[in-house]
């Protein structure tokens, strides 16, 4: 089984982790790391290192962060060197729902299939609803389609 890291800003990959458990149950070889303000680079890698250790059955581990650019990225680049860890950014709710799916696959598969599941989850309420605009008037499917092409 694949073992996934979240690493994010503040609590919120301790956060996803409960809410994705409250929403599907226990999420075996899950688990999150939260890097604090202020917090020293040193002690938070030991601590990556630490939870990695926790959820690698030897199968592979996706590492999942809140912001490419963000320190729990950063902190997870050097981790690429190692054929077996994939970074995929840009964590939300849906991908971890997506992800209790998907866990007999393998890593690169599973990364694919969460990466695709997140993005799928971003909508535009209104547009997606075919609700009416700010001016009154319906969204147009043509309208639908130009702006689905300039957010790809």
């Amino acid at each position: 089984m694949v073992g996934v890291l979240i690493i994010s800003h503040g609590v919120l990959a301790e956060t996803l982790v409960s809410e994705a458990q409250h929403l599907i149950g226990k999420l075996p070889k899950v688990r999150g790391v939260s890097i604090r303000p202020k917090e020293n680079q040193k002690e938070i890698s030991n601590r990556i290192k630490a939870k990695m250790a926790e959820v690698d059955q030897g199968d592979g581990i996706m590492i999942l962060t809140d912001v490419l650019g963000g320190t729990p990225t950063n902190l997870s680049l050097p981790l690429l060197k190692d054929k077996s860890i994939q970074v995929v950014t840009g964590v939300n709710v849906p991908m971890l729902l997506a992800l209790s799916s998907y866990r007999g696959r393998s890593l690169e598969e599973i990364c694919h299939l969460v990466k695709k599941a997140g993005r799928r989850s971003i909508i535009m309420v209104k547009e997606t609803l075919g609700m009416r605009g700010k001016a009154g008037r319906p969204i147009r499917s043509e309208d639908t389609r130009r702006r689905k092409q300039s957010c790809i």
